[in-house]
């Protein structure tokens, strides 16, 4: 629904607000009754928002001129007005705060310089005052590529060629997404929130990085405050001094995997949303729905007001799942450090091995005894018949037993087993679970609650509201039939002034829809028969009416 013009100056204003709502909400002490921290927390953002507003609508201004003059100026006193606050307030010791700001200030220098261009081209080039158009390019060739015959090549390649043909694709995909103004290309509403986020994960790195050393800096001083006092021959003193040197070392290389980690986790959850959003689009263009559940049914008004939330919604996911895998990855390091890795290596005692060595035996023997298992059902409990597997590209013994009785006996010995092993089982389970959980909770595009229970997952509600408001309003096919009406009707209106032509639906009193279903149904099957004649150009010579498609063999 959003203009795609400026992608990167609405970003660039976006990212000019998110300091000042950051600033807000963490480092501003806020000395209000309890009940009202929410409220002043959401007025204090509203106002953020009414004071960059204008740069916005200078933005997305009709007249370059005016907007780009007003809008050069005041990002200009926004600018010295930050910039000043920056220089007077900035107390000794946080100097680092001038890292955050720089990318806030360039942000502003981004803006100030596309204003200015697009005022100087507005004063040296000829104005074209041309009326917003409909449709966009993207679109009218998205279109064309429908009507175009479909390819059906199904010859056999090799491996090499699978890979330049998937290498040429991913980098033909980069192109379309970033770089080439094609209806695969960002909006505006995923490029704000890939902004957002990576701002935010900026503003993590730096606080890790200065937080970091304030740690480093206060277990330095534990460990000579030890040290340095006359019970520091002590021998219990000297293992605490050797059990805080180990502490602040996994401590530091667990905190560098898991952000390394996570940022990966993040990158590669924005990559596959981006992917899964233009599948889905393009799915329910078509009038796909198979992957909407059958139990989400919202009404319109629900829908608008979710797709508000869309947005918001899917940066909090976002860096809820960047935070929490943050911390998932911070306990995993520390498990496997002081479980397995340390023990080996004496630094620790040998008792913090015990539960690797109660564990992973059982393990072991699970899967060895699996493997037998699937290997003596194939060999003795399973007679000579081959059928076609299940994926059709081989052959397998047909699911008819053989030795029942031996069957029978295994099933009675095993069942004692199975009860221990379903615990570990169980456990399994549930890890799992946990794991792809927390994998997906970034992802709105994706439900976390079980089948038949998706309408209770607000997120995936939100995702599903967003798809529907833009089927409505950014449907390309609509578009360009909306578009030639319109531009049909204004060429009946040049050469017939006198004739009223509109180009509503005609309504009853009830405002009602009073089509015809007669001629709807003839336009329907025209329109399916040109399609069809021009998909299979074989059967264009049995074709009476339409003559312009007549099959001309080489």
């Amino acid at each position: 629904m959003e203009d795609r013009g400026y992608l990167f100056a609405n970003a660039a204003a976006v990212g000019c607000t998110l300091q000042h709502i950051v600033y807000y909400t963490f480092v501003v002490k806020i000395i209000v009754n309890r009940w009202l921290i929410s409220l002043f927390l959401f007025f204090l953002s509203f106002l953020v928002a009414l004071v960059f507003y204008p740069v916005f609508a200078c933005l997305n201004s009709s007249s370059r001129k005016f907007g780009s003059i007003a809008g050069f100026l005041y990002t200009l006193l926004l600018s010295a007005v930050v910039t000043g606050q920056n220089i007077i307030c900035t107390l000794p010791g946080w100097e680092w705060g001038w890292a955050i700001y720089a990318v806030t200030l360039i942000c502003e220098l981004y803006l100030l310089g596309l204003f200015a261009y697009r005022f100087i081209t507005a004063i040296f080039k000829k104005s074209k005052n041309q009326k917003e158009t409909l449709v966009k390019f993207d679109q009218i060739y998205h279109v064309k590529n429908l009507l175009h015959r479909p390819k059906t090549l199904h010859e056999e390649k090799d491996i090499r060629t699978q890979i330049l043909d998937q290498s040429k694709r991913v980098l033909d995909e980069a192109k379309l997404c970033c770089l080439h103004k094609s209806l695969y290309r960002f909006t505006t509403r995923t490029l704000v929130i890939n902004t957002i986020v990576f701002l935010v994960f900026y503003y993590i790195f730096i606080l890790t990085i200065k937080y970091g050393e304030v740690l480093d800096v206060l277990l330095s001083s534990i460990l000579s405050f030890l040290n340095g006092t006359e019970l520091s021959k002590l021998s219990t003193i000297q293992v605490l001094s050797k059990q805080i040197t180990i502490f602040a070392s996994v401590l530091r290389v667990s905190w560098m995997l898991s952000n390394l980690l996570s940022g990966v986790y993040l990158i590669v959850n924005m990559v596959l949303i981006y992917r899964s959003q233009r599948e889905h689009l393009y799915q329910i263009w078509r009038g796909e729905r198979s992957f909407i559940p059958s139990n989400c049914r919202q009404d319109h008004r629900e829908m608008l007001v979710k797709n508000l939330m869309y947005t918001g919604n899917q940066v909090s996911h976002l860096l809820g799942g960047f935070l929490i895998s943050q911390l998932v990855i911070l306990l995993i390091c520390f498990i496997l450090a002081y479980l397995l890795i340390l023990p080996l290596m004496g630094e620790v005692p040998g008792s913090f091995l015990v539960p690797v060595e109660i564990i992973i035996p059982p393990i072991i023997f699970m899967f060895l005894i699996r493997f037998a298992l699937r290997y003596i059902s194939g060999r003795f409990f399973l007679q000579n018949h081959y059928v076609k597997s299940a994926d059709g590209e081989s052959l397998e013994k047909a699911l008819a037993l053989d030795n029942r009785r031996v069957y029978q006996n295994f099933s009675y010995f095993l069942f004692f087993y199975y009860i221990l092993i379903g615990f570990i089982r169980c456990l399994f389970r549930v890890l799992t679970s946990s794991a792809l959980g927390l994998f997906y909770i970034a992802r709105l595009d994706k439900p976390l609650v079980f089948a038949g229970f998706e309408r209770f997952d607000i997120g995936y509600m939100t995702y599903l509201s967003f798809l529907e408001v833009e089927l409505h309003h950014c449907h390309p096919v609509v578009l360009v039939t909306c578009d030639l009406m319109l531009k049909t009707a204004a060429r009946k209106f040049i050469s017939s002034p006198q004739q009223q032509i509109s180009l509503e639906s005609p309504v009853i009193e009830n405002n009602k829809m009073d089509f015809s279903n007669t001629y709807t149904r003839k336009v329907r099957n025209r329109w399916l028969k040109t399609k069809t004649l021009i998909s299979n150009r074989c059967l264009c010579e049995y074709s009476k009416t339409n003559t312009a498609f007549h099959y001309k063999p080489n």
